[in-house]
């Protein structure tokens, strides 16, 4: 209704006014532009002098019109909140503690003392392969290192007594540590046709029957595994570099088990992939009822920024003009209970999250914004608010 007002008022004038648009369009033939700009001017003042006092008229009967029908509008408060920013990224679940146990001794698998799906210590005995008669060596080993022993020490006693050579001193001697050498060397031989576990954990799969023929370091023997330490691994782009450190929380979700876990980054990696320009990151997550597995699908959202005292407001109530300026409206109380005053006001944006943005410059603690209605509001307008 404004805008009508305005323009029957122009109109007017400019019809009162029909000498001067024949001089406008002498001006125009005859190239005047500056007398055209000066004419301009006046018509731009007259028109916001009288934008203004239309204002006043419209604000005086709104505000003596008891049934007076305005936008209605929801507030929001500015105050000074903590404020997040987060990155969103897949995430792949892993445990360091899932291996394939391969043997070190050709041989064939003879014993097999654990089941699938069994709990298992550290330590405990899994599996045995036939020595192919390496325990009967180390026995006869074992008789003539004793042999080499005695030997060396009767030699040793008559050698302090200076009796008998050095000759027969040095090669008793050189016979036992030789003996001794290579004992050590079967039992180690000896050592790898048992398996033991690793570590506490769970056997996942058994490949290898009993009666396998194994070769070193090629058969599988079977899978051992422990989920109590898992982490989520992820790729990061190069850009975040300066943002992503140790300690930064993350929230890992794992949409097929429901679970959300807040955690930190324990570690960051120093190798920027060159085919995808991204860097490692890795955050460890509780596995209490053992639901978690290695390599299920997650995502997890890393925080790159933290204000305790930012200025964040919806993100769903900034608008952009043509020229690609964020706005909002801010509101004044108005004389009349109730009612407020919209103000255009642009503001410059910093980080933002899902639903929330902070504002750098354009508010302040203690403003006034329109909430819902923002899109139906416009400069100077009086709204009613409501609960």
């Amino acid at each position: 209704m404004k805008k009508i007002y305005l323009i029957f008022i122009i109109t007017t004038i400019l019809s009162c006014n029909s000498s001067k648009n024949s001089s406008i369009e002498s001006l125009i033939e005859d190239g005047n532009i500056e007398e055209l700009k000066k004419r301009k001017k006046e018509y731009v003042d007259t028109m916001n002098n009288l934008q203004v006092e239309l204002n006043s008229i419209n604000n005086g009967i709104a505000f003596l019109d008891e049934n007076e029908k305005l936008t209605l509008v929801t507030k929001f408060d500015v105050e000074e909140n903590l404020f997040s920013s987060f990155i969103e990224t897949q995430a792949n679940l892993k445990t360091r503690k899932n291996i394939i146990i391969l043997p070190e001794f050709q041989g064939t698998l003879e014993r097999l003392l654990v089941d699938e799906g069994q709990k298992v210590k550290k330590g405990q005995l899994l599996a045995q392969i036939n020595d192919s008669g390496l325990q009967d060596q180390l026995d006869q080993m074992m008789i003539q290192n004793e042999f080499a022993k005695e030997n060396f020490e009767r030699t040793q006693r008559l050698w302090d007594n200076q009796i008998g050579s050095e000759m027969q001193y040095l090669k008793s001697k050189t016979d036992f540590e030789s003996s001794e050498k290579m004992v050590a060397q079967m039992r180690d031989r000896l050592s790898k046709t048992k398996i033991y576990a690793p570590f506490d954990g769970e056997i996942d799969e058994i490949i290898s029957n009993v009666g396998s023929n194994l070769i070193p370091g090629v058969s599988p023997i079977l899978r051992i595994v422990n989920l109590d330490e898992i982490y989520a691994e992820s790729s990061i782009s190069e850009k975040y570099i300066s943002s992503i450190n140790e300690g930064n929380e993350v929230i890992i979700q794992i949409p097929l088990l429901n679970k959300v876990i807040n955690s930190k980054i324990t570690q960051t990696g120093n190798f920027i992939n060159p085919s995808n320009r991204t860097f490692r990151i890795e955050a460890p997550l509780e596995n209490f009822d053992n639901k978690i597995k290695q390599n299920l699908d997650a995502k997890m959202k890393v925080n790159i920024y933290k204000n305790d005292k930012a200025l964040a407001i919806p993100l769903r109530i900034v608008r952009e003009d043509a020229s690609g300026r964020n706005y909002i409206y801010k509101m004044a109380k108005d004389a009349k209970e109730g009612v407020f005053i919209t103000s255009k006001q642009y503001v410059v944006l910093g980080n933002k999250n899902d639903d929330q943005v902070e504002i750098i410059e354009g508010i302040a603690k203690g403003d006034i914004l329109v909430l819902e209605g923002a899109y139906s509001v416009e400069d100077s307008q009086r709204v009613k608010l409501i609960d």
